[in-house]
């Protein structure tokens, strides 16, 4: 079956020929071309339609510009071609197959030139300038925008030094509020009160709260779970209804941390390394901000995305706003992670789904990015789709993530890393 054709395409190439001048002039390549098919609230637009195609420089993105025929649908100066960002309001009839009427020029930006169709809002401006000015903004964004990764911070060892102090100088204060049948008779009050979240100095975590053991209930489910919480410079140990798989701070694997049953459990079962020496090089690039270093060492792999981040670039340039606040998240999560430990970390998140019979074959988050308040949110991810882990962006509407003790620096390593 052969592609469809625009048989205007003739005439499209004419109208743009003055727009491709113009950005000869300017250094920015730009061809004539089938486009990549896209579509945005009010549907797609027909194959085989053409137009000039720029490509984005150092990236996978493309600019679109092509001609439309146009009818205005509102009063003069009520809308009409401008761009006043009411997207449910439809301001022109556009067809594609016919160049009568009003002409004008239709520009849309993707973030990556795969295999349409993709999501594209489509902007309209009926001058040559109005193209030229979207396009020079767009054009070498990734270097313009650009954020510096942030120096490491000089007081960071003095805060992890006074958070190990507090550890092993706190009293092991603990009340218990539960029936005696639902708390574990080797609760291990030195070891809860050693290993609950602190603050920068050296306090109990005052929002932190860690699900020791649930009942069965479906992690996805909100059900009964002794939990841990602060109250001043003690801990309250009670029965509270949570969502499992949405804690930051889940311990149920974990029971060294917590049960005095498991104490004496080995490094190679707590760290996942056989002692402090074998992954102090790795906690020394991690705290010089040498991240993806670091990642490498342990075999970790990153996607586009995250690589793009710890260099400092924006993953596209609908999100460009966004990298300084992406860029600074990152740099303050990874550091403290144990990458040689994420391994390990996706077989237990895969166990526990498998058992719960649910698909293990797919990434969960680790930490949000921040700043978008939206259901669908950017996070970083953990995957592991054909053997070595591999750190990816994915957006999501879902709170549950991969417990923080199955992936970030154990206290009593980072406890023996300062003392080396």
């Amino acid at each position: 079956m052969s592609k469809p054709v625009d048989r205007y395409g003739p005439q499209r190439a004419r109208r743009l020929e003055g727009v491709a001048a113009r950005l000869r002039e300017l250094g920015i390549d730009a061809a004539f071309g089938e486009l990549v098919p896209y579509y945005d609230l009010y549907g797609s637009v027909p194959e085989g339609l053409t137009g000039l195609v720029v490509p984005e420089v150092g990236g996978p993105g493309r600019m679109q510009v092509t001609v439309v025929g146009a009818r205005p649908t509102l009063p003069p100066g009520e809308g009409g071609f401008s761009a006043d960002g009411r997207m449910w309001v439809r301001d022109v009839d556009l067809e594609y197959d016919d160049l009568a009427g009003h002409l004008v020029f239709e520009v849309t930006t993707l973030d990556a030139a795969g295999a349409g169709p993709m999501w594209a809002p489509r902007r309209h401006v009926a001058t040559e300038e109005g193209v030229l000015d979207a396009i020079r903004l767009w054009h070498g964004y990734r270097e313009t925008l650009r954020s510096t990764p942030p120096r490491p911070d000089p007081r960071r060892r003095a805060v992890l030094a006074r958070q190990a102090k507090a550890r092993r100088a706190g009293k092991a204060r603990v009340r218990i509020e539960a029936d005696a049948e639902r708390v574990p008779a080797d609760l291990d009050a030195e070891l809860l009160c050693y290993h609950f979240p602190r603050d920068r100095n050296g306090r109990y975590g005052r929002t932190a709260v860690v699900a020791l053991e649930g009942d069965g209930t479906a992690l996805s489910r909100r059900g009964p779970w002794l939990a841990a919480r602060a109250d001043g410079d003690a801990l309250v140990v009670r029965v509270e209804g949570l969502i499992g798989a949405n804690q930051d701070h889940r311990w149920d694997r974990l029971p060294w941390l917590w049960r005095a049953g498991e104490r004496d459990a080995p490094p190679a079962r707590r760290w996942q390394a056989p002692d402090a020496a074998a992954v102090a090089p790795i906690a020394e690039l991690l705290d010089r901000h040498e991240v993806l270093d670091a990642l490498t060492l342990c075999g970790v792999e990153v996607d586009a995305h995250i690589g793009a981040l710890l260099a400092g670039y924006p993953v596209d340039y609908s999100h460009a706003r966004y990298t300084e606040t992406w860029v600074r998240t990152l740099y303050a999560q990874l550091p403290g992670c144990a990458p040689w430990r994420l391994a390990a970390a996706y077989r237990s998140w895969q166990d526990e789904r498998r058992s719960a019979r649910r698909p293990a074959g797919e990434p969960i988050a680790l930490f949000g990015l921040k700043g978008l308040n939206q259901q669908s949110r950017p996070m970083v991810g953990l995957d592991a789709p054909a053997g070595p882990p591999r750190l990816t962006m994915l957006w999501t509407a879902s709170n549950a993530r991969l417990p923080r003790a199955l992936w970030d620096r154990p206290a009593d390593l980072t406890a023996e890393l300062l003392d080396r």
